[in-house]
């Protein structure tokens, strides 16, 4: 390693490492596995320090900028790393994704986590021989989380399980009994799912308000009937009031129409509702399943 690249890396603080840039990858040197580690470690500092602060908000841009340079980092050929050093990465990149699992707020675990996937992804492909049950299992909990959450993410996340390697023990249990589940959903549109329902629930409020207004045509037109009676003699029959009869009628009949389709909104939405948390529990229920698959496996 050149000395302009060794000062660089001395000189990245602990607590606020400097990013390493993209289009600095192609112009380094090959380097010894201890430099890179060197680098890689200073990052998964800034990286914990960043997930677990409380006084200032997380800017998630920013880590999962930092996290894809890491990504290419070590995707090039550059990094001298070898079996030790990739497990040392594993075990500290694990172990930082695993508190996310208890932290009060996890948005910022969860809004990197497919960041997080595509590392534990290269680095199934460089070092097959870790067990990587933990790992896979905390991208399974990010996976269910970012569906909670609304983020699209959630599949980016699903298709890194995909890409790694059967090799893996871990990843041979999960293809044979969950990921077709999760994949017949997928092709099913439940991605979608949210996007509907959303939309459904917009329609729903727009037809509220619609019959609340009718609700208030009503009333107003019965105190002007009401009005008309007391300053009218009762043995006489005018056309306005007979028009105001026809005028309310005609309103009522409306509100039920509204009153119909808005049920109807209402009974798919409930579907929605209903298929959403459908998938919310089969995607716990296969984290669970794989976890006790594999603890199982490990005693055999």
């Amino acid at each position: 390693m050149n000395r302009e690249h060794q000062n660089d890396a001395a000189a990245l603080p602990l607590n606020k490492p400097r990013l390493f840039r993209v289009d600095s990858v192609d112009h380094l040197p090959m380097l010894a596995q201890d430099e890179s580690c060197r680098i890689v470690k200073q990052y998964f500092d800034f990286l914990e320090i960043s997930l677990n602060q409380q006084a200032e908000p997380i800017d998630i841009g920013e880590l999962r900028g930092m996290l894809m340079e890491i990504s290419r980092f070590i995707r090039s050929e550059k990094t001298g790393i070898r079996a030790d050093g990739y497990l040392r990465m594993l075990k500290r990149l694990t172990h930082i994704y695993a508190q996310g699992v208890n932290a009060q707020d996890d948005r910022a675990y969860a809004g990197t986590a497919v960041n997080f996937a595509d590392i534990i992804n290269i680095l199934s492909h460089s070092y097959p021989g870790y067990d990587y049950s933990e790992s896979v299992g905390l991208l399974l909990y990010y996976m269910n989380k970012l569906f909670s959450y609304r983020e699209e993410g959630w599949i980016d996340l699903y298709e890194q399980l995909l890409l790694m390697p059967d090799t893996t023990r871990v990843m041979q249990t999960l293809r044979v009994a969950h990921m077709q589940e999760i994949q017949n959903w997928i092709e099913e549109g439940v991605d979608n799912l949210f996007t509907i329902w959303d939309e459904q629930l917009e329609v729903i409020e727009q037809l509220n308000s619609e019959i609340l207004e009718l609700d208030r045509a009503i009333i107003q037109g019965r105190k002007a009937q009401f009005r008309y009676r007391s300053t009218t003699h009762p043995n006489v029959t005018h056309l306005s009031k007979q028009r105001q009869r026809r005028d309310i009628e005609q309103i009522r009949a409306q509100r039920e129409r509204l009153i119909e389709e808005r049920d109807a909104k209402l009974e798919l939405a409930d579907l929605l509702s209903e298929n959403i948390q459908e998938f919310t529990n089969r995607l716990t229920d296969i984290r669970r399943s794989a976890t006790i698959q594999l603890i199982w496996s490990r005693a055999e």
